[in-house]
């Protein structure tokens, strides 16, 4: 039923009113934080994590690929050398592990809560689950709707983003399970579930919230908790993680969203470059070499980009050094290496592209399809689609697949390979897939060196 204005002043009054309301619905309202050169942004030592940890997503590197040597090649769906446990709650998260703890977070509608889960590394037991969330919120979810960021950690706190009651958190928990501190980071709506993970840069963890209306980028002091910096970011529905390394000499967080990648300072959140384009979102993570960055999407049209790092400002007209039409992905994040760039699509076709000039070495169509995104160890990209297989192929100029392994119960977080041991979240399951221990050689002695 229409209400009429007794007046104008009372019109203008609830007019007033309804603009704020909607403000504070959409988030459109929160406030930036600049408090980069206050003496409350310490700096902390650096997490220094050893060659067998994976303490973030895509590894120490931010580039999804392993330093391992010994890795397995060949597994089988029912029985592997490792272990296999049963997770006490769904989500597609991939693992963090640092020295024995393995982390990731859960969802348990039955119980209504989230929690974050450590597991051991030898053994798969449960060492402690902690509850970040617990409520009604939780109870009518989709189980592969929430726990989707992964967890990153620094040897003294695992920091996990989440949100719940359309708002956006981010928890710190100590190695031994109890909750440092937890803070409110602004407004999340978004018909799809929050899936960006959080990134480390000096004493901040980084957390990006693309959304429809109000989206933002914020810095929160590692040991405090404090809101450092917070800086308002293009609108759109994109859910891919920042970067954050040394490209063209200088550190850059770097991340794409609708219509836009754009390079930050992460001491401060400045902008330092920003390139226009025609994605109407990034869910994937960008790759980049010491001096580009390199940027894929599947609407509305395929493509790959390529974009030199070493500009300032709009850079649309001048950084662009090569365009890829008709190949791109959507949830898969490709990965470079060694000169050239992989790119998985959502559908299993697998680009091999020279980074330099954008031309295709070569492509295969795998079975099935991918969301999880490719991760390299030795000279082998691992690939694993949705129903559990994973494909084994030479990484250079001419690939052949080499083996097709399965896991049960399907494949939708990217798994990681460290140490001797590749770790597989199924949906229902975490498994560890281990190298069989290498048979000693023994030398036969030649003739000349035989004693009679």
């Amino acid at each position: 039923m229409l209400v009429k204005c007794v007046n104008l002043r009372t019109c203008l009054v609830i007019g007033v009113i309804a603009i704020w309301a909607m403000t504070r619905i959409t988030g459109s309202g929160t406030p930036e934080v600049h408090k980069a050169d206050t003496a409350l942004n310490f700096v902390l030592v650096d997490p220094r994590p050893s060659v067998d940890d994976w303490p973030w997503w895509q590894g120490t590197d931010h580039r999804n690929v392993s330093n391992t040597k010994n890795f397995p090649t060949q597994w089988a769906s029912s029985d592997h050398e490792g272990w296999q446990v049963p997770l006490p709650g769904h989500g597609n998260a991939s693992p963090c592990l640092w020295g024995n703890q393995l982390f990731l977070p859960v969802v348990d509608t039955d119980y209504q809560r989230f929690s974050l889960l450590c597991l051991q590394r030898e053994t798969g037991r449960i060492a402690w689950r902690t509850v970040l969330h617990q409520g009604r919120s939780l109870k009518s979810i989709d189980k592969a709707s929430r726990a989707l960021s992964s967890p990153a950690c620094d040897g003294k706190n695992v920091f996990t983003v989440s949100s719940d009651q359309a708002k956006l958190w981010i928890t710190a928990v100590e190695m031994s399970g109890r909750v440092a501190w937890q803070r409110e980071l602004g407004p999340y709506q978004s018909s799809e579930a929050y899936q960006s993970s959080p990134v480390l840069f000096k004493s901040l963890v980084i957390v990006s919230a693309d959304q429809p209306h109000g989206s933002f980028l914020a810095a929160i002091h590692r040991q405090t908790g404090e809101i450092i910096w917070r800086i308002k970011r293009p609108n759109g529905a994109s859910h891919g993680t920042p970067i954050i390394a040394m490209i063209s000499e200088r550190p850059q967080l770097v991340i794409g969203g609708t219509g836009n990648v754009t390079s930050y300072d992460p001491a401060n959140g400045k902008v330092i470059w920003t390139c226009k384009t025609s994605a109407e979102k990034l869910a994937n993570t960008i790759a980049f070499d010491q001096d580009h960055v390199f940027v894929t999407w599947t609407r509305p049209n395929p493509e790959v980009v390529c974009i030199s790092a070493s500009g300032n400002g709009d850079v649309t007209k001048s950084h662009i050094s090569w365009r890829l039409p008709k190949h791109g992905s959507n949830r898969p994040s490709p990965v470079f290496y060694d000169g050239l760039l992989y790119v998985l699509a959502d559908d299993g076709r697998l680009s091999c592209i020279q980074s330099a000039t954008g031309k295709i070495e070569w492509t295969r169509q795998l079975e099935g399809t991918f969301s999880a995104s490719p991760v390299i160890a030795g000279p082998f990209l691992f690939c694993a689609n949705e129903t559990g297989s994973t494909y084994l192929l030479h990484t250079g100029e001419t690939s052949t697949a080499v083996v097709a392994n399965a896991l049960p119960d399907g494949i939708v977080a990217t798994p990681i390979i460290v140490g001797d041991s590749i770790f597989f979240r199924t949906n229902s399951q975490l498994h560890r897939v281990i190298a069989p221990d290498p048979q000693p050689v023994v030398e036969r002695p030649s003739d000349a060196r035989r004693r009679y």
